[in-house]
């Protein structure tokens, strides 16, 4: 008797943060045109006191509404040269937040 053998087929799963990165690309395609001005000097203070504010209400409460806010308002109070770095903290508070969420399903 003779006897086919065929590979085993690995079954792993899809990385979770890819997927993630996957679904980022897919909403910054649908995100079209829109302007990006430099905030003034009044702007941005307004953003960090607000910034300020939001830091503060996580410390006391530490709920991720706080820190998102307090990391959003953080990167429009940021100076151009610095808003890169203020804009990766936020993303990476987002995608920390969806990666708790789809751990959840």
């Amino acid at each position: 008797m003779s006897e086919t053998t065929t590979a085993k087929k690995t079954t792993r799963k899809p990385d979770p943060m890819a997927r993630v990165f996957n679904d980022v690309r897919a909403a910054v395609k649908n995100l079209g045109e829109y302007p990006a001005k430099p905030g003034t000097d009044e702007r941005r203070r307004q953003h960090d006191g607000r910034a300020s504010a939001w830091g503060k209400e996580y410390g006391r409460q530490g709920t991720f509404e706080a820190l998102l806010l307090s990391y959003a308002f953080e990167s429009l109070a940021a100076y151009e040269h610095e808003q890169r770095e203020a804009l990766v903290q936020l993303a990476a508070i987002a995608l920390a937040q969806v990666e708790k969420l789809d751990g959840a399903k």
